[in-house]
């Protein structure tokens, strides 16, 4: 039976970290505590120039060798089976983070991408590892508006496919639908609260509240996905677009909310 891919908020916090520390906004203590926070660890694996790259190292000790090179960006990607969003080509890493749904790219001379997956050691251990990749040279389109005006963007968007995912089910004689009210008061309470988003210090309150929005909303289809809930075939094929396109626009909005503000803290450093 397949694991379930690790929370895509891993990838985020890593990456969102990863550009703090590179700015010089935290510390490799404060990354490593808020990236791990709530695992037994997280620990990586495949980085080039450790000894035995074979090897599991811990994330305290690599952070620094990931940005020594001053990465020009660092981002995620919450691809989906039939959606490579945040993805482009074809190859190991894109097949990884595709069955993960999530990875983190660090773009500099040599571009790298980490893919999470669960490490599971014995009966009890709770972990990451984040498998790395050596990429070909990929470069992100710069920023051509403001920051916050991306942010803005995004969140609009979010909002007009929730309105619009809420009106199709409605249409379809789905009761009703809310995120909230689909799953059931105790599903979307325990998504909303499980891991509060610890996000750097300096990051925009927009980004984080729009980020903290996204990563509950992807539970809540986690939730909603898993269940048919349709009486009819009809309804049921409204239901799987209708959640499809939501998903989307809640991983296109994770993005952004991560992205954004990363790729602003690192063109301070240019």
């Amino acid at each position: 039976m397949p694991r379930p891919p690790v929370d895509p908020q891993s990838a985020g916090l890593l990456a969102s970290w990863t550009a703090a520390f590179v700015a010089r906004h935290a510390t490799v203590a404060q990354a490593v505590a808020a990236v791990a926070a709530g695992s037994d660890g997280h620990v990586v694996r495949g980085l080039p120039g450790v000894v035995d790259a074979g090897r599991d190292v811990e994330l305290a000790d690599v952070l620094p060798a990931l940005t020594e090179q001053q990465p020009r960006a660092v981002r995620v990607a919450f691809p989906q089976p039939g959606d490579p969003l945040g993805l482009c080509g074809a190859g190991p890493f894109t097949s990884s983070a595709l069955a993960a749904q999530s990875a983190v790219v660090i773009e500099h001379h040599a571009p790298l991408g980490l893919v999470p997956e669960p490490d599971l050691r014995g009966s009890s251990y709770r972990g990451v590892r984040w498998q790395v990749f050596e990429l070909d040279d990929v470069v992100s389109p710069p920023l051509t508006i403001e920051p916050s005006r991306v942010v803005e963007q995004a969140d609009r968007a979010l909002r007009r496919a929730l309105r619009a995912a809420t009106e199709a089910l409605e249409g379809a004689d789905l009761a009703r639908w809310r995120p909230e009210a689909a799953l059931g008061g105790h599903e979307a309470g325990a998504a909303l609260r499980s891991r509060p988003l610890a996000l750097p210090p300096t990051w925009p309150p927009a980004a984080r509240a729009l980020a903290e929005r996204a990563m509950s909303l992807w539970r809540m289809l986690d939730v909603a996905t898993a269940d048919a809930g349709a009486a009819t075939v009809s309804a049921a094929a409204v239901r799987s677009v209708a959640l499809r396109d939501l998903s989307h626009a809640v991983r296109e909005a994770a993005m952004a909310a991560f992205d954004v503000p990363a790729s602003a803290l690192l063109a301070h450093l240019a």
